[in-house]
């Protein structure tokens, strides 16, 4: 094995404390690959897959591995119950979030929405794996305090998407949907200070009070006629997201 110095590359490629750099490269294989420059150094992943590019057990992530062995359990048994996460498997699990975490603020940096939602999705399917299966109460919570910022990156996301794909009625919907999901969140923490004061919330509320102001003044007609197209499409989830945002377009004002 031959070793090379990156020193000349991360010349080329300063590191910025004021932003996250992110790029695209073309691999000697022909893939194409994300880099983020950080302050020792360079990080690479895979843009498919898991970030590291590795398949734990044969699979596409350790997520996809423990649900096929929960789903074996669970036919064998006819139920979940039994079925436990050991602390080392949990240590994995963590570990594969924080890749996907990784890679999911590089995907936003880049404005590839679509992808970021991808991986917000796989790291709040990993957070409920651990709440549900593991064995110990630390690994049940041990993810949980980033709940609420994955699910806040998640909304953001999905808005972004849909203005990009100039519908602003469903990004609006979406940002609603973000809001109450996290209500809902810190309610079942009892955490009823976050919902004023969490910086998530703080954001997605801003973001739906902007969005709110560039809505044309016939949201109300564009919102019916998207929640139509949604229906007709058999885009049940979006047109669910649209019903939402009809509420609040339908809501009296205040005073």
């Amino acid at each position: 094995m031959s070793y090379v110095d990156l020193q000349s590359a991360l010349r080329e490629w300063c590191y910025d404390a004021e932003q996250i750099s992110v790029r695209k490269i073309l691999g000697a294989d022909g893939e194409v690959r994300l880099q983020m420059r950080i302050e020792l150094g360079i990080i690479q992943m895979e843009t498919e897959g898991r970030p590291d590019g590795v398949l734990p057990h044969g699979c596409h992530s350790l997520l996809h591995y423990y649900r096929k062995r929960l789903a074996t359990h669970t036919q064998r048994n006819g139920t979940t119950l039994g079925f436990e996460l050991t602390p080392e498997e949990c240590s994995a699990l963590r570990n594969e979030a924080s890749l996907y975490y990784r890679r999911y603020i590089a995907l936003f940096v880049l404005e590839e929405f679509d992808s970021v939602t991808a991986d917000t999705t796989h790291s709040l399917d990993i957070f409920d794996l651990c709440r549900d299966y593991a064995a110990e109460p630390e690994d049940r919570n041990g993810l949980e305090s980033f709940r609420s910022y994955v699910m806040m990156m998640d909304a953001r996301a999905r808005a972004y998407h849909a203005l990009a794909e100039d519908e602003p009625a469903s990004a609006l919907a979406h940002i609603n949907r973000g809001i109450l999901n996290l209500r809902t969140h810190y309610e079942s923490l009892g955490d009823y200070e976050a919902i004023e004061h969490s910086e998530e919330m703080k954001m997605l509320q801003v973001l739906a009070s902007d969005l709110a102001h560039q809505m044309p003044k016939d949201s109300l007609v564009v919102t019916r006629r998207a929640l139509r197209s949604a229906i007709e499409n058999e885009h049940f989830e979006e047109a669910a997201r649209l019903r939402d945002e009809l509420k609040v377009l339908l809501k009296p004002e205040d005073g």
